[in-house]
């Protein structure tokens, strides 16, 4: 006759950490961490967030003008801004 081992007994190996332990802990981990990302995030954030502010960053006036990149200047030699064809060069004739 086989020998009757209770359940709780009968384990291989050594009793688990609780799931809900562990969960916890993970969720307090995860606040702790991001806690200090909004701090660090906070201390390194320029102090004033705004567009000017981000503006100046880029172009180094907080107008935006700057002498940097002269859009408004567009040669009409640019490729890139062909001039319209004459209507006898596309092939098409006025009739």
């Amino acid at each position: 006759m086989p020998k009757l081992i209770p359940d709780d007994r009968s384990r291989q190996g050594p009793k688990g950490r609780p799931v809900l332990g562990v969960l916890i802990s993970a969720l307090a981990l995860l606040a702790v961490i991001g806690a200090g990302l909004m701090i660090w995030m906070g201390a390194t954030s320029p102090d004033n967030p705004s567009q000017e502010a981000s503006r100046e960053a880029v172009t180094g006036s907080p107008s935006g003008s700057s002498n940097a990149n002269p859009t408004n200047r567009i040669s009409p030699a640019n490729p890139a801004y062909p001039v319209p064809a004459e209507p006898s060069a596309t092939g098409t004739t006025k009739q």
